[in-house]
């Protein structure tokens, strides 16, 4: 059933934004890479970008440094991970700052799955920036990727010390506590992050997957438009299907199909399958 359910709960929100805790030099050149720091850390990534585009010339060799691992970092927070290797590559990861050349080669590591290479590289970079939440929770979702549930429970635990109320933070923690087995407290913790995002359609969809799996009702309300609540009833259909619950997962699947919008033709072949699997006996899910 576990491995059923690590096909279904795969909405992993992707961590907050890397901080930094830098000091600023008295040189102008180090009190504007201190003015970058914090504008990437805030998301104004169009003025760290402008700002380090203003400061490209009459750099010592520490500061070319510094300027490539900024850049890196901007684009990492972009999103551009060809922007961000191109960025990377002349520097060394034995001599480069650790905390931001891990980030950065961790989650490069991590967009192309090579998790080992991504847990080597943010391990290294925790250890000298243990106080960011962002680089315990790519760690935590690279070692659940590898499926060292353990390690990466750890990782989040560190994450949510340091932002306690962070709901992709305990919506990660519960895809552990799911895929360990402990459904209790994977359940409780996806009803903590609804709490805190109601609006999160991943934390939504994975506690639908995840009641329905244990024979739960999903959490349905008139307060929810129509084509939320076929998507609560759609994912509780798949958890209940998960856990060889054939005939709850038909219900779901036909009452997500009254709901819907208009007509989806994987929902009705789901309902149809469905129902078909209720006439003929059990199933056997891993098939699916």
């Amino acid at each position: 059933m576990l491995r059923k359910l690590s096909l279904l709960l795969l909405a992993i929100t992707p961590p907050p934004a890397f901080a930094d805790g830098s000091t600023a030099s008295e040189t102008d050149t180090e009190i504007a890479f201190e003015q970058i720091e914090l504008a990437i850390a805030a998301g104004r990534l169009v003025q760290a970008g402008s700002m380090l585009n203003g400061i490209q010339t009459g750099l010592s060799d520490k500061q070319i440094e510094r300027h490539a691992l900024l850049s890196a970092e901007l684009n990492m927070a972009v999103g551009d991970p060809v922007a961000a290797a191109k960025a990377l590559a002349p520097l060394s990861a034995d001599t480069a700052e650790p905390c931001r050349y891990g980030a950065v080669a961790g989650w490069l590591a991590y967009q192309s799955g090579d998790w080992n290479r991504a847990i080597a590289m943010l391990a290294k970079s925790v250890e000298t920036c243990a106080a960011d939440p962002g680089r315990w929770n790519l760690l935590g979702l690279a070692l659940m990727r590898k499926n060292e549930l353990p390690a990466a429970l750890e990782a989040f635990d560190h994450a949510l010390i340091l932002a306690p109320a962070h709901a992709a933070l305990l919506n990660n923690r519960a895809l552990v506590h799911a895929y360990s087995g402990q459904t209790e407290a994977a359940i409780a913790g996806l009803e903590r992050a609804a709490q805190l995002e109601p609006a999160n359609g991943g934390i939504i969809a994975n506690l639908a997957v995840l009641k329905a799996n244990a024979g739960m009702s999903p959490d349905v309300n008139g307060a929810q438009s129509l084509q939320v609540q076929a998507m609560i009833l759609e994912k509780a259909g798949q958890g209940a299907l998960a856990a060889d619950r054939v005939e709850a997962a038909r219900s779901y699947f036909t009452e997500a199909l009254l709901r819907s919008e208009r007509f989806d033709q994987n929902l009705w072949a789901s309902a149809t399958s469905a129902q078909s699997a209720v006439e003929q006996g059990p199933i056997d899910a891993s098939h699916n």
